[in-house]
């Protein structure tokens, strides 16, 4: 998780953690979605679990008994794996299960573990906000009068606490005296009761609007509408309900109570209404909600008290004292069940203290056992000192080490640096030299070659010269004969035919020089035939190669096509025949020649194969150098192999390999791409 994942998901959660009951969880739904698909670590995914399980708990249509062990193992859970926010809303959760359970003792005990768990990670006012908690069990226990003074302690620090909490205990404080006013006998108490109520409901809304407290409004419209409705202010209860639905809609916790108050603030008009038979539908639509809440369940029993003792009421003024009578027992059975209930919940109370000196007693051997633990700590922790110190040398001269290799390698560096540098510039000592040699090496093999012809043309300039003076001097004298004169001119013919061959021979050992530059040729690219220029090659070769014994077989398809240069395969491929000729098979006739070609994936591949004479291992590494041959001033030049390798390589930028075994023959293979246009 990133940290702005991390804090948005806080801020979040922050909010959850301010919410002062249950079913304020219905206000913040979205939140809960949010969270639910944002990603959480694993502190904030167990606290969001456990205020799912708080909205959850505030659903009265769910029964509480199956969420406590629910919320007790996520309690533990984070208690375990030491979340402690989490922790603490596991503990709200639970709380609020144990309450509607009526386990008040354990409900109180849930908070005040909550308290320190929010004060162990310095959140005051979450603390205040549990210890503030108490009034709802308290309201739950009937503790009324308990609950008044409690809210009147607390509020007289108003400096301690956050609006919304401010409200809250103005709301219970308007509860415990609705309560009072219920159970007052009097009816001077109930009604300066009923005043104190009515005021502090009317101060919870206007304090719960002026800080945007969304669920504590509802709320205090709810108490609003449920007080002016108890005191017979039918139309007030009514504006008040429509206020509630006009804002928070008709689905919520509120709608089975906004029934009842419709029922008391008809009950309230009919009371008003002298006409006969006015309030007969009023008394029976009360006597049938009654009946609907006969189940008398805890999310109901609240809502049936008010029920029954509207009935009590009205039923002594309506005359109608049979029902009230029978409203008055089932209000007692439901008081004597109550407090069998509370008695429970005090016996438990009192056997968890009863059995307080027992736990005592082990907390007592805990701190021993801690104190024996603590010292063995205390050896351990020096034992550890000391080798943490042992530790600290062996780094010390570790780093030393390290310091002294890091120096070495250093020089060692440096050293390379410099031997580098001195190799480099041997290296390019080394290639000037090679560039020299094979400079003078071309050089040799040009005056070589060129001097053969040169000498030829000039001997027959020379005879050409010797004839035409001597043809003169006969002209001269005029006694040039006939046949003397046929002579001389036969002589400067045969003279000029040598000068010719000489000639033909110089342009052609220039040709070869111009191929080794790779760039033979001016001719375009252009998509062509390969097979069919091999076939044409073969057939001007025929009839030497048949003169001298040799056989030539083409193994290749039928077609071949490749974007390049025919002219230059051409003059590649009579380089190949003329190396053949002039070495394969120099010394003898007759032998075999294979030229294989076939389309590969990205070039086409063209095997040279001969039987004849072969290359011996010395010469291999430098056929492809030009002037290089074996044969020097009899037959070879050493520009065939030389031409090939650099107008393949060169100019169509292909590859060419050679492989050869003495006495069984050659193979040259030349790799040619095939283009842009393939």
């Amino acid at each position: 998780m990133t940290a702005g994942e991390v804090a948005g998901a806080e801020q979040q959660l922050q909010t959850l953690r301010e919410c002062l009951m249950a079913h304020e969880m219905a206000h913040f739904s979205s939140i809960l979605q949010q969270l639910a698909s944002a990603r959480l670590n694993a502190s904030q995914a167990l606290e969001l679990e456990a205020f799912q399980l708080l909205a959850r708990a505030a659903d009265v249509t769910l029964v509480p008994d199956e969420l406590l062990m629910p919320a007790k193992s996520l309690q533990l859970q984070a208690q375990t794996e030491q979340h402690p926010l989490a922790q603490a809303a596991a503990l709200r959760a639970l709380h609020w299960v144990q309450m509607r359970m009526r386990l008040h003792h354990a409900a109180l005990d849930s908070l005040a573990k909550a308290a320190e768990l929010y004060e162990r990670c310095a959140l005051p006012r979450l603390v205040t906000q549990m210890r503030a908690a108490r009034c709802r069990v308290m309201l739950s226990a009937e503790m009324h009068l308990e609950l008044q003074q409690f809210c009147t302690q607390m509020l007289a620090q108003p400096a301690e606490l956050t609006p919304p909490i401010h409200v809250m205990l103005l709301d219970y404080a308007a509860s415990a005296a609705y309560y009072l006013a219920l159970e007052e006998g009097d009816d001077d108490g109930a009604a300066a009761l009923w005043r104190d109520c009515l005021a502090r409901r009317e101060l919870v809304l206007q304090r719960a609007r002026e800080h945007g407290l969304d669920s504590q409004e509802c709320l205090a419209l709810l108490n609003l509408s449920m007080v002016t409705a108890t005191c017979e202010r039918a139309a007030d209860c009514r504006d008040y309900m429509r206020q509630l639905r006009a804002k928070f809609g008709r689905d919520g916790y509120w709608e089975p109570w906004l029934v009842l108050c419709t029922l008391l603030a008809d009950c309230a008009d009919a009371d008003a209404n002298v006409e006969a038979g006015a309030r007969e539908p009023a008394w029976q639509a009360l006597l049938a909600y009654d009946a609907g809440l006969a189940g008398d369940t805890l999310s109901s029993a609240r809502l049936r008290e008010i029920t029954l003792q509207a009935i009590r009421r009205y039923g002594r003024r309506w005359g109608y004292l049979e029902q009230a009578l029978q409203a008055t027992i089932r209000q007692v059975a439901m008081e004597r069940r109550h407090k069998r209930e509370l008695a429970t919940s005090l016996g438990e109370t009192l056997s968890a203290v009863m059995e307080r000196p027992q736990l005592l007693y082990q907390n007592a051997l805990l701190a021993q056992h801690g104190t024996v633990l603590e010292n063995s700590l205390v050896q351990r922790n020096q034992e550890l000192n000391s080798a943490l110190a042992t530790l600290r040398q062996e780094v010390a001269v570790r780093q030393a080490t390290e310091e002294a290799l890091q120096l070495a390698h250093d020089r060692l560096e440096q050293q390379v640096r410099e031997r580098t540098a001195d190799l480099g510039e041997a290296m390019r000592s080394l290639m000037q030299q090679e560039k020299q040699l094979g400079l003078s090496r071309m050089v040799v093999g040009m005056a070589h070659e060129l001097n053969t012809p040169l000498g030829n043309a000039r001997v027959a300039a020379s005879a050409i010269t010797a004839q035409a003076e001597e043809l003169r001097r006969g002209l001269d004298a005029g006694a040039l004969r006939r046949s003397q004169l046929e002579g001389l001119l036969d002589n400067v013919t045969q003279g000029g035919e040598l000068v010719d061959r000489a000639l033909r021979q110089i342009g052609q050992l220039v040709e070869r020089f111009k191929g080794l530059s790779g760039q033979t040729t001016q001719e375009p690219a252009t998509l062509f035939d390969l097979a069919d220029r091999l076939r044409f090659c073969a057939g001007n070769w025929r009839r030497g190669l048949q003169a001298r014994g040799i056989t030539l077989t083409l193994k290749m398809p039928e077609q071949l096509w490749l974007h390049g240069y025919p002219g230059t395969c051409q003059v590649v491929f009579q380089h190949l025949m003329d190396n053949c000729l002039l070495h394969a098979f120099a010394r003898h006739d007759g032998g075999a020649i294979v030229v294989e070609a076939r389309a590969g994936v990205d070039a086409v591949v063209i095997d040279w194969i001969d039987d004849g004479a072969g290359i011996a291992p010395e010469h291999l590494s430098q056929v492809f150098e030009p002037f290089y041959t074996t044969q020097l001033g009899r037959t070879g030049t050493g520009l065939g192999l030389a031409s090939v390798h650099s107008m393949v390589v060169g100019l169509m930028k292909g590859q060419v390999t050679l492989d050869s075994v003495p006495q069984h023959g050659t193979r040259v293979s030349l790799s040619l791409p095939y283009g842009e246009a393939s």
